[in-house]
């Protein structure tokens, strides 16, 4: 079984432009392997991920030298990213792939469990050094990877750990429930469930911010709308999984 524990990253001015680059050079690496699979396509062959990868190493030093400036899981992982992508779209379990855009598509990169290590409130990642984390590892077992993602104006890492399959817990015997004022419920067994009103008010927030933004999409938007709608978005995000 494999759980993931995604932390906030607290990366100095310099590693937040590593982030950006290692992201960059991901998405760019992504959009190329899609171009040439599709190039191959639409002429009778039969691309793979591997193919692709060995064609863009050939001529990668010459004509993207600049790849090499961030972690070589950069412009390793999406081939397989693309290779897995297209495997679903043929078993028609997604759609087909597309190009990520630079304004659109969330900024991010992978990490090899070889290509990181983690310290106490840190990680390691490759030419760049310890970034420090907003919290510890939660989870303890085998480290299988990790994807360092942007939000609004925040970087954040997925850290995946392999943990020991359990036991199904058993089910725990029916509770009454009293619906209140001062609570949303209280359990027979005493335990109280907070109202959940904020949650309304921030949704009602980020529908208006979206409004604002999508009037706006055509003309100019101001500066900082596009973060606040992010950090709206993140707020609900962290409320529902407290």
């Amino acid at each position: 079984m494999i759980k993931a524990h995604k932390i906030r990253l607290n990366p100095t001015p310099e590693q937040a432009v590593y982030f950006a680059k290692a992201a960059g050079t991901s998405r760019f690496v992504w959009n190329w392997a899609l171009a040439e699979w599709n190039r191959h396509y639409e002429a009778g062959e039969k691309p793979t991920a591997l193919k692709l990868k060995k064609q863009f190493n050939e001529i990668r030093r010459e004509q993207f030298p600049w790849t090499w400036e961030v972690t070589k899981n950069a412009s390793d992982q999406p081939f397989l990213d693309l290779g897995k992508a297209f495997t679903a779209f043929f078993e028609g379990k997604a759609r087909r792939p597309r190009f990520k855009s630079k304004k659109r598509s969330k900024p991010s990169f992978y990490l090899a469990n070889d290509q990181l290590e983690l310290g106490d409130h840190r990680i390691w990642i490759p030419k760049l050094g310890w970034v420090n984390m907003a919290e510890k590892l939660r989870f303890k077992g085998k480290v299988a990877g990790a994807r360092i993602t942007k939000t609004a104006d925040w970087w954040f890492v997925s850290i995946q750990v392999e943990l020991p399959d359990t036991l199904p817990e058993k089910k725990r015997a029916a509770v009454g429930i009293d619906v209140g004022l001062n609570r949303l419920a209280t359990l027979s067994t005493g335990e109280g469930v907070e109202n959940q009103a904020f949650l309304k008010t921030a949704l009602k927030k980020l529908r208006q911010a979206n409004k604002r933004l999508h009037r706006r999409c055509f003309t100019s938007s101001p500066p900082g709308l596009r973060t606040v709608t992010g950090s709206l978005a993140l707020k609900i995000s962290t409320s529902r999984d407290c």
